[in-house]
């Protein structure tokens, strides 16, 4: 297995921060992610999996969708330790849901919203060159370095809005690997795992329309 780790978030820079949910080579840490999860991706590498076949999707409380974009895809690889990091940034696009396919496990509670996302075609080749480079890295000096590659879906709040009592989200991942959406975040409250004061303030403020 490569050395790289998959990262998926969402609601806000404060999961991004502190409620990341890993599902590759650091999943066992993890204990918001469901066992089955782990299993079906025990051999999941982000590092050859078709990147035209990623899919992430998230529900969360409507009112706290941005009205477009939010969500991003961001490699990283550093050398143990923090040094020498390169990252690369690609901005996701949304996908019709009514177009998807193996979506069993995506059941959105009452007043949630789905939506997912995936590579654009356009930005593919990026990807392919960066991970290339890693690997030329990491075979040149075998051990010396890791990475993540992680899945970001930033939540927004209205301006005047109080700090919320609870903050329920739900993440999924589909690879070629998995076929269907695998299920990373269960109905987490962010609000119990990260605190309502960070979240409203990482949070953005959500733009009109």
């Amino acid at each position: 297995m490569s050395p790289f780790s998959v990262v998926a978030g969402s609601a806000g820079r404060a999961l991004a921060v502190a409620a990341v949910a890993a599902v590759a080579a650091t999943i066992a840490a993890c204990s918001h992610v469901p066992v089955k999860t782990m299993w079906h991706l025990r051999n999941f590498d982000p590092m050859t999996t078709d990147p035209a076949r990623l899919r992430a999707a998230v529900a969360m409380p409507s009112e706290a969708l941005p009205a477009r974009g939010g969500a991003k895809l961001v490699m990283t690889q550093q050398r143990k330790g923090g040094a020498d990091a390169e990252t690369l940034e690609i901005q996701l696009e949304e996908v019709a849901l009514a177009a998807e396919t193996g979506m069993a496990a995506v059941k959105p509670k009452k007043g949630q919203e789905v939506r997912a996302f995936r590579i654009p075609p356009a930005e593919i080749p990026r990807l392919t060159e960066a991970r290339a480079r890693a690997a030329a890295r990491a075979a040149k000096e075998p051990g010396a370095f890791e990475g993540s590659l992680s899945v970001g879906i930033d939540g927004c709040r209205k301006a005047d809005a109080p700090l919320p009592k609870e903050f329920r989200v739900s993440t999924w991942l589909k690879t070629a690997e998995t076929v269907e959406y695998l299920t990373v975040l269960d109905d987490v409250d962010l609000v119990k795992l990260v605190g309502a004061e960070k979240l409203a303030a990482e949070a953005k403020v959500c733009e009109a329309g």
